[in-house]
């Protein structure tokens, strides 16, 4: 009983109060802030003929932040940003990621992997010690309607610089299964980044765009991206008690 109360508590304060945002501008609203750049390091080993090779390479995308706590910052992204996919690699070759995040203010942290989902192509990862200096993007309480103007916050082709990312504008056209569909510029490098809703609050996540027509974005939909971030907080709330009791009590107070 008192696991199902601790979940459903924790289900409310990933609920945004957004009344208050609907009449600001958009240079108000947008959580410029929340934004990461991501560079990933793939460690490259082959095995033949009992001789060993070694050698890296290098991609990069964009995440944002969904929650911070006292011991660092949890961040989403697409999942194949964060994990090399076997099926890339050629026959004898393994892989190890090393994924690093860089904040809107120029300062770079390590992460770990959280959970992946390769179905929905989402993943969530942990920067230790990403405490300032950033903030929370806030999660919309409904999913959008066909025609709804929507933003994304991202670095194609990682493209940025300190203080400054790109800032994208674009309408939503619909879903089927976990996919839904986005009108704005997107490339490599903007795999992860925010979907945001004309208030400012998080309706989906890029994960790719078609090909020779870079403004059809997809992205997954809203109601799986809210699922996986709620139940990846959920199985790591015991880590970060402290801040979850705190923000309960006032999302409660609120509500």
């Amino acid at each position: 009983m008192a696991k199902t109360i601790f979940m459903l508590v924790l289900s409310l304060t990933l609920l945004s109060c957004s009344g208050g945002r609907q009449h600001l501008s958009a240079h108000e609203i947008l959580p410029r802030k929340g934004y990461v750049f991501i560079k990933k390091t793939v460690i490259l080993k082959k095995i033949a003929k009992k001789k060993i090779e070694k050698g890296k390479m290098t991609s990069v995308g964009s995440g944002f932040v969904i929650k911070l706590t006292h011991k660092g910052a949890f961040i989403m992204t697409a999942a194949h940003v964060c994990v090399t996919s076997k099926e890339d690699l050629l026959p004898n070759v393994e892989a190890y990621d090393v994924l690093k995040v860089e904040t809107l203010d120029g300062r770079w942290f390590n992460t770990r992997i959280i959970k992946v989902n390769h179905v929905i192509d989402a993943c969530m990862i942990f920067a230790e010690d990403l405490v300032s200096g950033i903030e929370e993007v806030p999660l919309s309480d409904e999913a959008p309607k066909e025609g709804d103007k929507v933003y994304n916050i991202a670095s194609p082709y990682g493209i940025h610089y300190k203080n400054v990312v790109p800032i994208f504008e674009g309408r939503y056209f619909g879903s089927s299964g976990f996919k839904s569909f986005y009108t704005f510029n997107a490339a490599p490098g903007s795999s992860g980044s925010m979907i945001l809703n004309s208030k400012g609050e998080l309706i989906g996540l890029l994960h790719s765009v078609y090909r020779d027509m870079y403004s059809l974005v997809v992205g997954v939909n809203y109601h799986a991206l809210i699922q996986f971030i709620k139940n990846s907080l959920i199985e790591h709330a015991s880590e970060h008690m402290k801040e979850l009791r705190e923000y309960n009590r006032y999302t409660l107070h609120k509500y």
